[in-house]
């Protein structure tokens, strides 16, 4: 900000930055108007920008085919563009901010490698290269800020940007040593695209991380108190840098009151709402309490259909507007199917095609399937050539315009049959898959995500399950996947997918222990997380539904084990898509021409690709979690853990997953 003006440079208006802007905006806050400043460098994303006495710089940034190295200045007042000699390389995703008399420019991504280098631009003239004693890996969209003689860093991702991280770190300019800073309580979350700002008022220096991607939090930190307790002392000024020291401005009359406040500690003091459950207001519910109801979201709506409530198996239909936050009952059109419960629900454009359930465990079982078109809001019934057994507690899911359903119960069988339902010519398909083909089950989930089906959990009839499993529907084979920190076995849990991360809620044991906990599976890295929640933690339960839009998960219904609920919840997570960022290794200069492939090799090449990372997957989980270099070949007693190799384990008094002292670490060898 300049005078009450704010200056706004590129960006893109699609998350896959194809569409791009070269806008360069003038906007005056006070008088509420802008203006477009002409003449505005070549439109780009992940690009720098910084004020410096009275200049706007712009450094670096990409297009889908290039990177840039240059570094363009835009004179306020004289609407004038120069362009200054841009000495580091090539870089996109990196950050710059002003300390004294200079620019600080680290971090960032050349296309091929994450870039660990720390630049100062002197007078607006001279590049000086720092060098650092002790280099560390800095990430892409991490916020940097210059304190006193500190660059301080916070977050980012790493290259392929699959991975954030909340790492926390301080450059002493002067000595050119990294110092890691300590976690503290409430520390942000890992997040990317933020901001950090220093506030300065009364004798207090604060650090304010303000949002992301995904984010709209603000966390704050006493600087002065962080410096204290990891002993950063003020050292000798840059004046072999400078020539003037530039004044920083105190800013707190935009700052709202609560921020004013702020409590003395060493902690952050988070303000945002991100994984906090809130309850959703009941006031306007229309539906009773109720169980083996489905709820799918299909635009700006989620659609509640059928279920077993207190006293009868029901076949109403309910509509929930996500931004009114308003639920209505529908009268729909055409001939509805009959009560049920355990049905399970799929969108595809405006429809949402329903399939199964039942009355109860003694009465009847269906297979027949109904597509209801929402805007419409009528019910048809598809007539199909060929009829799968009746099932409920199966699942269901879509891919390519095609339903599949797997599993399920129909009171004396389970099954772990695939069948296929192809939406244009009204036909099941039995299909004959391959591989590791998962025991018959119901009360499972499943999700898709790059074309493969991920299933999880479910009874078999003698035990509840902690399995994954992963179908591929370009290879026609299942797959059972080596995945640590398993959540607990469970089945009539509830899932949904926001990016490529699957969630999953609640469920139940064969102990009949409910659960109320919230997990997390990354598809690309193949490793869950237990989340750690807070707010209005809902009661454990089963046989709830899970569905998402955007950001949110929201949680409507099922049985706590002393009544079924007709209540809602919903909290917010993070989506770690960024914006494909793994892609960006792959930019060139020159657009290429890729000749279009049939149906049989595109095929064949996706069945290639898919075999080979599941080989390097197979290597990579065998390899020691701490070296990386040996394969695992110890066990650690009595907690069974095996986490690294024999080296290694020799090295560490405590086990890495459950903190306990081991009793004995066991060789193994593997025949």
């Amino acid at each position: 900000m300049n005078q009450g003006k704010i200056y706004c440079y590129g960006g893109s208006i699609d998350i896959e930055g194809t569409i791009l802007l070269d806008e360069f905006l003038e906007i005056d806050v006070v008088q509420l108007k802008f203006r477009q400043i002409k003449s505005a460098p070549t439109g780009r994303v992940e690009h720098s920008m910084c004020m410096y006495r009275g200049q706007i710089l712009i450094i670096g940034g990409r297009t889908q085919k290039k990177i840039f190295n240059d570094c363009k200045t835009y004179s306020i007042g004289s609407d004038k563009w120069n362009q200054i000699e841009f000495e580091p390389a090539h870089r996109f995703g990196h950050q710059c901010t002003v300390y004294e008399d200079t620019i600080i420019v680290t971090g960032g991504s050349d296309g091929q490698l994450i870039l660990d280098d720390v630049w100062l631009l002197v007078d607006l003239r001279t590049w000086i290269r720092l060098e650092i004693k002790n280099p560390l890996p800095i990430f892409r969209h991490q916020a940097a800020l210059a304190m006193k003689e500190y660059l301080i860093i916070f977050g980012g991702c790493t290259f392929d940007g699959k991975r954030c991280n909340d790492n926390f770190y301080a450059l002493n300019i002067v000595t050119l040593k990294w110092i890691e800073l300590p976690k503290v309580s409430r520390h942000p979350y890992p997040r990317v695209q933020h901001t950090m700002l220093c506030l300065l008022h009364q004798s207090r220096e604060d650090i304010l991380v303000i949002g992301g991607l995904n984010y709209q939090d603000l966390s704050i930190l006493n600087f002065s108190q962080m410096a204290n307790l990891v002993d950063l002392q003020p050292q000798s000024s840059l004046m072999s840098y400078r020539s003037h020291t530039v004044e920083r401005e105190e800013f707190l009359q935009d700052i709202p009151l609560e921020v004013q406040n702020i409590e003395e500690g060493t902690s952050f003091l988070e303000l945002g709402k991100y994984y906090e459950w809130k309850i959703e207001s009941n006031q306007e519910m229309k539906f009773t309490p109720r169980t083996g109801h489905s709820v799918v979201q299909c635009q700006e709506n989620l659609f509640l259909f059928c279920g077993s409530d207190e006293t009868t198996i029901v076949n109403d239909m309910h509509c929930y507007n996500i931004f009114k936050k308003q639920w209505e009952q529908i009268a729909p059109k055409g001939i509805l199917p009959s009560p049920r419960s355990g049905c399970k629900g799929v969108a595809h454009q405006h429809d949402i095609y329903y399939f199964g359930g039942y009355t109860n465990r003694r009465g009847e079982y269906f297979n027949d399937l109904y597509v209801f078109d929402t805007k419409l809001r009528q019910w048809n019934q598809i007539r199909t050539t060929r009829e799968i057994q009746p099932r409920v507690d199966m699942s269901l899911v879509i891919n390519n315009e095609k339903l599949y359903v797997f599993g399920g119960a129909d009171g004396s069988n389970r099954f772990n049959d695939l069948h296929c339902f192809d939406i244009q010519n009204n036909q099941w398909v039995k299909l004959q898959t391959h591989g590791q083909i998962p025991s018959p089950r119901f009360g499972h989930t499943a999700e898709v995500y790059k074309n493969q089906m991920y299933v999880f959990g479910g009874w078999d009839g003698f035990k509840t399950l902690d399995e994954l499993y992963t179908y591929s529907f370009a290879s026609n084979y299942w797959y059972l996947e080596k995945v640590r920190n398993k959540p607990p076995s469970r089945y009539r849990h509830s899932s949904t997918i926001i990016g490529y991360s699957i969630y999953i809620f609640g469920g139940v044991d064969a102990a009949m222990t409910r659960y109320n906990d919230l997990y997390e599976f990354n598809c690309e890295l193949k490793e869950w997380k237990f989340i750690e929640t807070a707010g209005n933690t809902p009661s454990a339960r089963t046989f709830h539904q899970l569905c998402s839009y955007e950001t949110n998960i929201y949680l409507i219904g099922g049985n706590d084990g002393t009544k079924k609920n007709n209540d809602m919840y919903s909290i917010q997570v993070f989506d770690h898509r960024f914006s494909d960022l793994s892609s960006i290794s792959q930019l060139e200069i020159q657009s290429t021409i890729v000749p279009k492939e049939n149906g049989l090799i595109s095929i064949l090449k996706n069945q290639v690709n898919e075999l080979g990372q599941r080989l390097r997957e197979e290597q990579e989980f065998n390899l020691c979690q701490i070296c990386s270099s040996k394969d695992i070949n110890s066990v650690f007693l009595e907690c069974g853990h095996r986490f690294c190799c024999y080296e290694c384990s020799n090295k560490l008094e405590l086990c890495k997953i459950c903190l306990k002292k081991p009793s004995r670490i066991i060789k193994i060898f593997v025949v």
